[in-house]
């Protein structure tokens, strides 16, 4: 039964690194093909940017849907690692975050580093800790809000 409970609190620690796993498998795919990949989501959106009236070259289009992939997945990770914090942290909750916050987009950089036609870059490291920064932001205010919720619900049926 204890050890049952011990496997329940740290199923949100294995979420993050199933999703950390994701993310770098992310970065373990040929430059070509992650290319092509967002490339024809770049396209698809830039249609609809293009009939709202905007004008913006491909090249310049998929570069910015290429570093809002890295905010939005590095926005989700960082979400669960402060939910993660918040039901069991793992040591003092501020090193958890920040050990985390810095690890894990400099190992994703570096590891494009050995892929063919990928490279890893400081500016990169900056905007996934950006992305992560504000899913971490999102996750703790949500938090906040329901522990008052919870706090307010408690007083009214006291």
């Amino acid at each position: 039964m204890m050890r049952h409970m011990k496997i329940r609190k740290m199923i949100p620690w294995i979420i993050v690194f199933l999703y950390t796993l994701w993310i770098f498998s992310n970065s373990l795919t040929i430059g070509e093909t992650s290319g092509n990949i967002s490339g024809r989501l770049a396209r698809f959106l830039l249609q609809y940017v293009n009939a709202a009236g905007f004008t913006i070259a491909f090249d310049t289009f998929h570069f910015y849907v290429r570093k809002a992939a890295h905010v939005s997945e590095y926005a989700l990770l960082g979400f669960l690692v402060v939910i993660a914090i918040h039901l069991h942290p793992l040591c003092r909750p501020w090193l958890n975050f920040v050990s985390l916050w810095i690890l894990i987009p400099s190992l994703d950089e570096t590891i494009q580093h050995f892929v063919p036609d990928r490279y890893g870059c400081f500016r990169d490291v900056c905007i996934d800790m950006s992305g992560f920064t504000g899913g971490a932001f999102l996750s703790y205010l949500i938090l906040l809000i329901l522990a008052d919720l919870k706090k307010r619900m408690t007083k009214k049926s006291a």
